[in-house]
């Protein structure tokens, strides 16, 4: 039994409510303050007057993505052709090269193809839906392209032929993601990597060896490509472990606004172009229809007003099983008349704050309107919706104060003035998009809040998040990160 004392504890109830001492046991929280006066601890632990949060979880993220992001060279910091080519150049070491995060700035397969015809070069965009490679990948990939500049399914194809990691390399990717997450405070977060390295069967397996020694909420999404191996291997929906779970069917329905590809309901400003559905919309109600055969619930990547109509509609002819709801991933823009036909489904909206700070306001270029509604937090969230908060990284870094910080000032890291303010959450509701809102698809009623009964996750910062300057999110202020009462990271000590 474990006192935690000297703190501010948020219980998340309402912004007022807070208490200066609480009491775990076997994972769980067990009182507050004086009803837990009298009893007998094995550890006590002082919190310096640090404020608690219950633990903070990211909605959508790709946790081996994210992993890997952190082992390759990153370019997100590149912004010109000739400052990149001039680090490709430095980095290439005669042998195949993955670079991350590249911004597009006109690079072609010929500028690659300089620097090596004979081993593979890949430039993951940083939309991560588009790749840049040279003729030796397409050359593996069994691609004739004339620019390399490959999107959607052409660009997952060409990846594919990249040599793949073994299972040791695996486990090793997602420790290393699970200790930087660690050091955002984070939890827990429901992942889409199941399709994407060694198979279904063995990334489970993986992520069932790797979270017995290092903790982690983790919520795995199956991507439709697997959904037959899931079905054959006869293990079933949500809890697999006391850590690991697995949920709903991941489809795509449109691509992304830096690509042109999502579905939009007025053309893109250059063009007669509105974006596509990248599987086209009956293949896509295939897969929808074979989710529901399995009773499982699915979760749909949509970025597109249109496209977002589109699959409500979809939704609405083959629903989920009563006792489940579907997921929204993205959902950027919406036409106000959509809002009421999202009330009338069973779904939870998972999105990413960064991508305001990130995308505005160069994606409003890519438009030739604007939509009616951009980032529209405050008006899902007073619609009744449950908001999940998320990151996407390795898109974006798994942060949760950076989205906080986005989802309540909705400042541009371009020109760092604010976009659409009417949208702009309080601090509270913004804060809750990581605990209630982001557990909400776990299906556990004992997560999200520090109540009795409650599991003993915890996000432990310096300041307290409700009142302290605006500035401070975008600080290093977390003290500690506490999974099912075990500490995971220490600012001051060794942790996992």
């Amino acid at each position: 039994m474990k006192l935690w004392k000297n703190g501010y504890f948020h219980t998340m109830e309402d912004p007022q409510k807070t208490y200066h001492s609480m009491a775990t046991d076997h994972g769980l929280i067990i009182g507050f303050d004086d009803e837990i006066k009298g009893l007998e601890f094995d550890r006590e632990i002082d919190l310096n007057k640090a404020h608690v949060y219950p633990g903070f979880v990211d909605a959508h993220l790709h946790l081996l993505g994210y992993g890997q992001m952190l082992m390759r060279p990153n370019f997100s910091n590149i912004k010109g052709k000739e400052e990149a080519l001039n680090e490709l150049k430095k980095l290439f070491k005669n042998d195949k090269l993955f670079v991350e995060g590249y911004r597009e700035c006109g690079i072609t397969k010929d500028d690659l193809n300089s620097i090596s015809k004979d081993y593979p070069i890949l430039l993951r965009h940083n939309d991560y839906h588009s790749l840049t490679v040279n003729d030796q990948v397409l050359k593996l990939a069994n691609i004739i392209h004339p620019t390399g500049v490959l999107t959607e399914e052409i660009a997952q194809h060409a990846i594919d032929s990249f040599p793949k990691y073994n299972k040791k390399e695996i486990g090793k990717i997602l420790i290393q993601s699970l200790k930087s997450l660690y050091k955002y405070g984070v939890t827990g977060g429901h992942s889409d990597d199941l399709y994407y390295f060694n198979g279904f069967d063995e990334t489970v397996s993986i992520f069932e060896t790797v979270l017995d020694k290092f903790p982690f909420r983790a919520h795995l999404l199956m991507h439709h490509m697997v959904i037959d191996d899931f079905k054959k291997s006869g293990r079933t929906y949500l809890d697999q472990t006391y850590y690991l779970q697995l949920g709903a069917v991941k489809m795509f329905y449109d691509g992304t606004i830096s690509s042109k590809t999502a579905l939009m309901k007025k053309p893109y400003n250059d063009s007669s172009n509105y974006g596509l559905n990248v599987n086209g919309k009956e293949a896509f109600i295939e897969i929808v229809k074979k989710a529901r055969g399995y009773h499982l619930p699915i979760a749909v990547h949509v970025i597109g007003d249109q496209g977002l109509d589109e699959v409500i509609e979809i939704i609405k002819a083959y629903p989920p099983k009563i006792y489940h709801h579907d997921r929204l991933i993205h959902t950027p823009w919406i036409a106000k008349e959509t809002i009421e036909e999202l009330k009338k489904l069973r779904v939870s909206l998972d999105i990413q704050p960064q991508f305001l700070s990130s995308d505005l306001p160069w994606a409003l270029d890519f438009l030739s309107e604007t939509p009616d509604l951009v980032f529209p937090w405050k008006t899902l969230l007073d619609a009744g919706l449950n908001l999940a908060g998320s990151s996407d990284a390795p898109i974006e870094i798994p942060n949760p104060l950076l989205g906080i910080h986005a989802a309540v000032f909705r400042e541009s890291s371009y020109d760092h003035n604010p976009y659409f303010t009417e949208e702009s959450l309080t601090r509270f509701e913004a804060i809750t998009m990581y605990t209630k809102g982001a557990n909400y698809s776990s299906e556990h009623t004992n997560r999200g809040y520090l109540k009795v009964g409650y599991v003993a996750d915890l996000s432990i910062f310096k300041h307290d998040l409700l009142s302290m300057h605006p500035n401070k999110f975008k600080e290093d202020i977390l003290e500690m990160t506490v999974i099912d009462e075990r500490i995971v990271f220490d600012k001051n000590k060794s942790s996992v």
